[in-house]
């Protein structure tokens, strides 16, 4: 639990850091709240909290700033499906995720299930409880370990109505899984859901696709998470896992690396106050 909870936390204080800056891809006022003690008193101090990031966790900032990027492109997929009817949304290893907190706007209209551990949703609420901030009504914890029970299995215990189309979110985890695993839960997935549903993942790029100027950034952050007992297992070129998802039951709507979403996104909000991290892509699919 420890590692866990660690990692969701530096998610959260990625976000929360975030808030300083004048060009946001993603508006957090709960993140920083939602961080433990020991990372809110770091993020409050400026000179600290720059000195971590760009010293102490030097190796880890491809994939801080990819929580980001991540974070934006799903979440304008997930409008986009809501346009097209789609009023379920399950957030696969939630974590200390602050979505449906901070998205009122998106859940008068949604149904979030977010499942993780049973340990890591007891924190999260305690931490709710400590800023004072209620759950809104239509977020569901559905504690579940993941590595025992199936995504589809552990959402039939809660009121997701699986005759309905939804959109399902996988951040953040495909690199640490072996792609068996990968194949087998996206497969379980496809053939649970409505048809229509769809699917957003980010993974990291292979070492070609990721290109010479970034595979020592690459390099750099699998020896860093595998020191923290995180080891990386699997890369993918998007069309490898195009590939992959349309032989568990998906289509491929778009799959495009951060490099390129970080030019889709400077051209929408002005220049990104940090550079691109070029080892990560995201995916978008239907059921």
């Amino acid at each position: 639990m420890k590692t866990r909870a660690t990692t969701a936390e530096l998610v959260a204080a990625m976000r929360a850091l975030h808030q300083r800056d004048r060009v946001r891809l993603v508006e957090d006022p709960h993140a920083l709240g939602l961080c433990g003690w020991h990372l809110r008193l770091l993020a409050r101090l400026r000179p600290v909290s720059w000195f971590l990031i760009n010293h102490a966790l030097r190796d880890l900032r491809p994939s801080m700033l990819g929580v980001l990027i991540r974070a934006r492109y799903a979440e304008q997929a997930l409008e986009a499906a809501l346009r097209d009817g789609i009023a379920q949304y399950a957030i696969i290893g939630a974590g200390l995720d602050s979505f449906a907190l901070r998205r009122a706007d998106l859940m008068r209209r949604l149904q979030v299930f977010e499942i993780d551990l049973p340990a890591m949703q007891a924190l999260k609420r305690e931490r709710l409880r400590r800023m004072g901030v209620e759950p809104p009504p239509g977020l569901h914890f559905v504690a579940a370990d993941l590595g025992e029970v199936p995504v589809m299995e552990a959402l039939a215990t809660s009121s997701f109505d699986a005759g309905r189309p939804a959109f399902l979110s996988l951040l953040g985890v495909t690199y640490y899984l072996p792609t068996e695993v990968i194949a087998a839960t996206a497969r379980s997935i496809s053939q649970a859901v409505a048809p229509g549903s769809r699917f957003v993942l980010d993974h990291m790029l292979d070492d070609a696709t990721a290109g010479p100027e970034h595979r020592e950034k690459r390099a750099a952050l699998k020896a860093y998470v595998a020191k923290r007992g995180e080891p990386m297992h699997s890369d993918y070129s998007p069309e490898e896992m195009s590939e992959l998802m349309a032989e568990a039951g998906f289509r491929t709507l778009e799959s495009i690396t951060m490099m390129d979403l970080g030019e889709r996104f400077t051209r929408e909000l002005g220049p990104l106050p940090f550079e691109i991290p070029g080892i990560f892509a995201c995916g978008l699919y239907e059921a």
